[in-house]
């Protein structure tokens, strides 16, 4: 009887202590994403249900010490992954603070060529400290697969992109049946392109290109992402006018709820992997002020002009002039590469190959195709010989 009362206690004391621990794994079976407050810039913190902390940018340098007490203050001693999504000092400042106080597993960033003192010193950095160093291929997943119930995508970047905010690295991240889309400082151009290359950029949340500059968010661009909510990250009263109206009117037009780090702080949205919730209030924007034409603006040469936009201007731009379209591929005055900027080598990723019997059974996993970079690319799957097997 007494070996009977003894067992049924341990039991007892099994189920008592047992309960409270589900209790907290259910509770952290969410997946979290922070945008940062940090003014004029862009930092976004991603959580996994899973325990992986990746954080895409770190605003400027003045920024960087919010950033890693944030981060800080979240438990975070380890980071995952860092992405440095283009060269801007108002995206990668605040990296340099975050590489200096807490681990790193692996850098991911664009491989465009920038030769600003901020940039310079962060690329030493990932190098003085060992940190292994990947440049994503378009469409790569960084973590995950098709089969993840929480994935990370890098949709798009191009090192040798003229415009730095087109070098800038897309990522789509997901839990289970909610999803993201992080556009970074893409412009319309980007969108355009990446509307024609996926079948499907439909999400849930997106994090509008360019802190609501009007260079991004399309109404196009918005019709084929089709977002519930729109998260603007700008600072409060900046000298660029973020976010422009025209943005905000789009935004309307599509339905989107927006909110905006400047008028509420650091936005955190939580998903279950089929519901979200949102910490903030929805943003409420000033009265609009109709948008006048720009004024023209004319440079003697090319020297002048670079003193005010130091990677040159598109066609459409108000100081666009075809005197200083040199090779007239629509952009003026763009800078020689500098050959000079040594991005860190890429760390090899161990030699993969996968093979499937036709394109059936191959979009069963890459739903979009493969290039011919990709290890499951075959030729014999690439029918019209466009370096892309399988595409539909």
């Amino acid at each position: 009887m007494k070996k009977i009362t003894l067992t049924i206690l341990a039991l007892i004391l099994v189920v008592a202590f047992a309960l409270p621990i589900q209790t907290i794994a259910a509770k952290n079976n969410e997946m979290k994403i922070h945008f940062i407050d940090v003014g004029q810039g862009d930092s976004t913190l991603i959580q996994s249900h899973d325990g992986k902390n990746i954080l895409v940018d770190g605003g400027p340098k003045s920024a960087g010490k919010t950033v890693v007490n944030y981060l800080k203050s979240k438990g975070i001693k380890k980071l995952d992954f860092v992405v440095a999504t283009h060269p801007d000092a108002d995206h990668v400042g605040g990296l340099i603070s975050v590489l200096n106080s807490i681990s790193v597993g692996k850098f991911v960033n664009s491989g465009k060529s920038h030769t600003t003192e901020t940039y310079t010193q962060l690329l030493k950095l990932v190098e003085q400290k060992n940190i292994k160093y990947i440049e994503p291929k378009i469409g790569e997943i960084l973590i995950g697969d098709w089969t993840s119930d929480f994935y990370l995508q890098s949709l798009y970047s191009d090192a040798k992109a003229v415009d730095t905010n087109d070098s800038s690295i897309v990522l789509k991240t997901g839990y289970k049946n909610v999803e993201f889309l992080l556009m970074a400082d893409a412009s319309k151009d980007l969108e355009e392109l990446l509307t024609n290359s996926f079948d499907s950029l439909n999400v849930q949340i997106l994090k509008a290109g360019h802190h609501g500059s009007n260079t991004s968010t399309s109404s196009k661009f918005l019709k084929a992402v089709k977002p519930e909510v729109t998260i603007l990250s700008y600072g409060k009263d900046n000298s660029y006018s973020h976010p422009h109206n025209e943005v905000l009117a789009n935004l309307k037009a599509e339905g989107s709820k927006t909110y905006s780090t400047a008028q509420e702080g650091t936005i955190v949205v939580t998903t279950d992997g089929e519901t979200y919730s949102i910490n903030a209030k929805e943003f409420i924007p000033p009265k609009v002020v109709p948008v006048t034409e720009p004024v023209k603006e004319s440079y003697k040469n090319c020297t002048e002009l670079r003193k005010v936009y130091p990677q040159g201007v598109k066609d459409g731009h108000q100081a666009y002039e075809a005197q200083h379209d040199a090779d007239n591929d629509g952009w003026a005055c763009e800078p020689v590469e500098d050959n000079n900027t040594k991005n860190p080598t890429p760390t090899p990723a161990p030699p993969t190959t996968e093979s499937f019997k036709n394109c059936t059974e191959l979009r069963k996993v890459y739903p979009d195709g493969v290039s011919s970079s990709h290890p499951a690319y075959d030729k014999k799957h690439d029918r019209d010989g466009d370096g892309w097997a399988c595409e539909r």
